[in-house]
């Protein structure tokens, strides 16, 4: 019966871990996936105006597979240029699916989807660095279902955040490439990092730097360091190609806009204590203040320790690089030095998510080690075992927040309330500082509102008769009884554009940044519409031809490869 049983399996591997995969991702999101609540916890209902913005904007433009720069049916309506500074390449599945499936159930297929395809990356990584299969399942199982990722999507609500997941174990893969010495293999670290920065700006930070560690440890042995550089160099340049489609305009953006409305932190005081960190890792803690990586990888870490010296050298080097990456979510860590180096990332503990992939590793060799696993049967069987255990632990810990949450809770959100939550948003992170005073009447879509006198009426020889998004902009009809000058309820930014009854004007800005316009007596159209600015355009060109040519490249080599194989 086994040798049947080995026989499918070596068979049908790819395909068996595939539905193995869906199974897995289906209860990941139980209790909540079959409940028709969400839980917005910190950040999500930002992240769900992003997607029923690129959702609805993708239905007014008729193009599915661009992404418009300005949501004007999300993030109450007023023209935010939300895509410029937040990249949306990775949401774009999620739009499509609100477009077949909306609302919570077009969410939680996506998000089934996301998980299959960590699952999948996570394993592939994994069989190329360890010695067999079963052990590459189970650290993909164990590094998809840690728990400071549950908590980014099911507690912290950081969706960016969560999907970069997908694509950590491709950096890590690259890096460990070229450290180790297998130069052919740094375009994976290209292609990961230029992934996360479409996915996420500060994800990107924080992988540079585990990049630097990573790539450290091999340079103090000072062997081939000129060929190291190069590769790293070669990366480099590929990733910022690669992503120059986002990081050209958003650049481009933060030189016309200035200073932004992002909030600060001071890292010393936003890094979390090691004793609470251990402490919420014992408990499998499901609050957002209670910042932990789980009691799951701290057991297998704990594992590792114990059969050190039964471990390979890469093992070492996974279990160390890990214990880095927690140091550094600590405030054992010297933050206070790298304050103007490193601010932009907020939360040091956000290096929990470079810490998981390594210690998944180390943890799935640890659990075959101590088990003594040498046979297919025995395999098989521990793989089950401790799946089901890490499953299990996933499903608790959902439960428990299922449980703490209630259902009179403000930030649960059914399907009756759903569009409310996700087109309503009024964060201001990308609004000039200078702007923000301005954003109460710039919400109201209205000009009257816009222009009231400073006895606080609005002006009598100005009515508005209608105002509708259309593609990256909004049309406004007014009526005004006297040619003036007025203020339109938009911010500028770089690339809008102003037409008047089909004419375009060069409107001027007052010290908040809100534009001003001249209209005649009589019913003007007026039309604030964003269009591509000749960066946007020559980067995003730059990016399909970077895309074409890596695969293609891949494409051929592979090709290739299947005709010596066949030979």
């Amino acid at each position: 019966m086994m040798q049947l049983i080995r026989r499918m399996v070596t068979k049908y591997r790819w395909q068996l871990e595939l539905l193995s995969f869906v199974v897995l991702s289906v209860i990941w999101i139980l209790p909540w996936g079959f409940s028709g609540k969400l839980y917005l916890g910190d950040d999500l209902g930002f992240h769900l105006n992003r997607i029923q913005g690129l959702a609805r904007d993708m239905q007014l433009s008729g193009h599915w597979w661009q992404i418009p720069a300005v949501s004007t049916t999300a993030f109450s309506g007023w023209g935010y240029p939300i895509n410029l500074f937040y990249p949306a390449a990775a949401l774009l599945p999620a739009a499509w699916l609100q477009n077949l499936a909306s609302g919570i159930s077009g969410y939680y297929l996506f998000l089934v989807l996301l998980n299959v395809v960590t699952l999948w990356i996570a394993a592939q990584v994994a069989d190329r660095l360890l010695p067999n299969h079963a052990e590459a399942f189970l650290a993909a199982v164990i590094y998809s279902f840690a728990q400071y990722r549950f908590l980014d999507f099911f507690v912290r609500g950081s969706l960016a955040e969560g999907i970069v997941f997908a694509f950590l174990p491709l950096i890590f893969y690259g890096t460990y490439s070229i450290a180790a010495g297998d130069y052919r293999k740094w375009y994976w670290l290209a292609v990961g990092m230029a992934l996360i920065a479409l996915t996420h700006v500060v994800s990107l930070v924080l992988s540079s730097v585990g990049v630097v560690i990573m790539l450290s440890f091999w340079g103090l042995r000072r062997r081939e360091i000129s060929a190291r550089a190069l590769r790293l160099g070669a990366a480099a340049g590929t990733a910022a190609l690669l992503s120059l489609s986002f990081l050209g305009p958003l650049i481009e953006q933060l030189q016309h806009i200035g200073k932004l409305g992002i909030a600060q932190y001071t890292l010393a005081d936003s890094a979390t204590h090691l004793g609470d960190l251990l402490w919420n890792s014992l408990n499998d803690a499901v609050a957002s203040n209670a910042i932990n990586f789980g009691i799951l990888l701290l057991v297998t870490s704990g594992l590792a320790i114990v059969v050190w010296r039964r471990l390979r050298p890469f093992d070492h080097y996974c279990l160390v690089l890990g214990g880095i990456f927690v140091l550094l979510a600590t405030n054992l860590f010297p933050w206070p030095l790298l304050q103007g180096l490193l601010g932009s990332i907020q939360f040091p503990w956000r290096f929990l998510a470079l810490a998981d992939f390594p210690l998944a590793l180390v943890g799935a060799r640890a659990i075959m080690v101590i088990t003594r696993t040498t046979t297919f049967q025995r395999g098989l069987t521990v793989v089950a075992a401790v799946t089901v255990i890490v499953v299990g632990l996933s499903f608790s810990a959902s439960t428990t927040l299922y449980r703490s949450v209630g259902p009179t809770n403000a930030k649960v959100v059914t399907n009756a309330t759903y569009l409310a939550n996700a087109t309503q948003d009024t964060t201001t992170d990308y609004v000039a500082q200078r702007g923000l005073v301005s954003m109460a009447a710039v919400r109201t879509h209205s000009i009257p509102v816009m222009n009231t006198q400073p006895n606080g009426q609005q002006p009598a020889s100005l009515q508005q008769l209608g105002v509708r998004p259309v593609a990256n902009g909004l049309v406004y009809t007014l009526r005004s009884t006297t040619a003036q000058n007025i203020k339109l309820p938009q911010l500028d930014y770089y690339g809008y554009h102003v037409y008047v009854n089909g004419h375009e004007q060069t409107p001027t800005l007052d010290g908040n940044g809100v534009v001003h316009i001249r209209v005649n007596a009589g019913t003007s159209q007026i039309r604030y519409e964003y269009r591509k600015t000749t960066v946007q355009t020559v980067t995003g060109v730059l990016t399909a031809l970077a895309w074409i040519g890596l695969l293609g490249t891949g494409g051929w080599r592979w090709y290739r490869r299947q005709r010596q194989l066949d030979a």
